[in-house]
């Protein structure tokens, strides 16, 4: 049995297979996030931004303004992100590359990644892990797998 593992962040997703809990990881495919330049500070705020301008009475106070088009691009090219990575997966599922998939990523970027997969390639989830550990290596990432991931799959 093959268990595909995909970790992914706001940046990057790497898609490895592992067979067993104590095999290496192989890699199989990585993707970058060519949309944004931005720093991962700034991919992963959840508060608009902030802009002073403008002048109050008299022309000496100025006024805060609240910049919600930024969060929402920001959040558009990580939906656009999670779709390109859920792609992958659904084409190496319809070639039968995988028996078992398990998803790692932080909260957000993993409930856009569940969100864009299809019914099919959900049945095969075998875990999800929300932890941003993408540049912790395989070593880290293999421990986070559960073990019940590498267990064959029974039909109930």
């Amino acid at each position: 049995m093959n268990v595909r593992i995909v970790v992914a962040d706001e940046r990057q997703a790497s898609f490895y297979d592992a067979v067993t809990p104590r095999s290496p990881l192989t890699e199989r495919a990585s993707l970058r996030n060519e949309r944004t330049g931005k720093r991962d500070i700034e991919m992963e705020t959840d508060r608009p931004g902030r802009r002073f301008g403008g002048t109050g009475v008299g022309g000496t106070e100025g006024h805060h303004h609240g910049v919600t088009g930024e969060k929402s691009t920001v959040l558009h090219e990580l939906t656009l992100f999670a779709k390109e990575v859920a792609r992958k997966i659904e084409t190496d599922r319809a070639r039968n590359e995988f028996d078992r998939l398990v998803l790692m990523a932080g909260p957000k970027m993993l409930g856009l990644l569940r969100q864009s997969l299809s019914s099919p390639t959900q049945s095969m989830l075998a875990g999800e892990i929300s932890k941003d550990i993408l540049r912790q290596g395989p070593d880290v990432i293999l421990k986070a797998v559960p073990i019940e991931a590498f267990e064959t799959y029974r039909m109930q």
